[in-house]
Order: structure tokens, then C-alpha cells, then sequence
């Protein structure tokens, strides 16, 4: 990893970089190694995330240290999971294609256009109740505000999986809260 860290030419760079490590390169390390089993390819895992941080460095913004943990988390655990798919694919048969769904302009309306202030954690309780996949694509759309194209490449799919994603994550967020909001009456 350190040899990774060294090749980065910037100072300002490689002095980010190494202070995302020292904060996040063991919880990283760690949810890597509960998904893999392995602790030599939950080391390649964090390596391949860092080296997807260091080529979109200057997309990310790492004023809020809990969102910073967050997105690092999304990919180093998007990266081990990419690497149980890749070793299942050599002894089973390839995933059923997804049901493309267009999503409509509303759709992409910032958080704050959707939820009031009281109502967020509400919302993120709901959210937090999601298949992984869906909350992530959601976290990073609507929370972190990244593009579809700067998703697609952070958890390396499609712009139109993100898109398809994005509108089933976001019927079964309204579900969820739906479900949450009748319990209370």
C-alpha cells in the first residue's frame, strides 16, 4: 500500500491520501476481510479502492470526516464484493439481466428538495433498512450528490444499471417509509 502512497506525484496529494489511510485503512481492512475471508485478497480489495480514491481525488470532498468514512466504506466494500462475483462467475452461470426502468426529471431532485430537516433521519432509519446496493446508489446520489457517470465508475457498473439502481432504491425507500408511516397511525 505504501508503495501505492509513494508514486503519487502531488505533496498535497500523497499527504491526503496517506491521512485517508492512517483514518479508514483498517476499518477498510476490516470490512474487506469480513466479505472475502481472506486476508491477503481483503488487502488487495483496500488497495484497489485506494487506487480508485487516488484517480478521482480531486472528485471527492473530505471536509466531513463521518461522509468521508462512508464513501470509503461504499467502495472498498463494492470492490470485495466485485471480487466474490468474479470468482463465482468461473463456476456458475451469469446474473439474469436487469429490467430497465427510465427514470423521470423528479428523480434526480436533491435530498433536500424530498425531505424536510426533521424528517431526515427518519428517512435515513428507512434507508438504512435497504438492500445494500440500493442504499448505496442513493447515499451517493442524493446524499454525497455525485453523478450517475462518477457512480457508474466508483462502483464499476453501468450509468444505466445506476439509473435502473437509483429508481428501484428510491420505490423501495417510499415503500419502507410507507410501510414505517402506517405502523405509527
Amino acid at each position: 500500500m505504501l508503495i501505492i502512497i509513494q508514486e503519487i506525484q502531488n505533496e498535497a496529494d500523497r499527504s491526503l491520501v496517506e491521512e485517508l489511510y492512517r483514518k479508514h485503512g483498517s476499518t477498510m481492512l476490516y470490512i474487506a476481510q469480513s466479505i472475502l475471508k481472506d486476508q491477503a485478497r481483503a488487502e488487495d480489495a483496500v488497495s484497489q479502492a485506494f487506487i480508485k480514491i487516488i484517480d478521482n481525488l480531486q472528485k471527492f470532498h473530505f471536509e466531513n470526516c463521518n461522509k468521508t468514512r462512508g464513501l470509503v466504506v461504499i467502495i472498498v466494500r463494492h470492490i470485495s464484493y466485485d471480487m466474490l462475483k468474479s470468482e463465482k462467475r468461473r463456476h456458475s452461470v451469469p446474473l439474469e439481466e436487469l429490467e430497465t426502468e427510465v427514470p423521470t426529471a423528479e428523480d434526480d431532485a436533491p435530498l433536500e428538495s424530498i425531505v424536510s430537516a426533521e424528517s431526515y433521519h427518519f428517512v435515513m432509519d428507512c434507508l438504512s433498512c435497504l438492500n445494500e446496493r440500493y442504499r448505496d446508489v442513493l447515499r451517493l446520489k442524493l446524499i454525497y450528490e455525485y453523478e450517475d457517470e462518477e457512480i457508474a465508475e466508483m462502483l464499476a457498473i453501468s450509468q444505466e444499471n445506476v439509473r435502473v439502481r437509483f429508481q428501484r432504491a428510491r420505490k423501495a425507500l417510499m415503500q419502507e417509509m410507507s410501510r414505517r408511516e402506517k405502523g405509527n397511525e
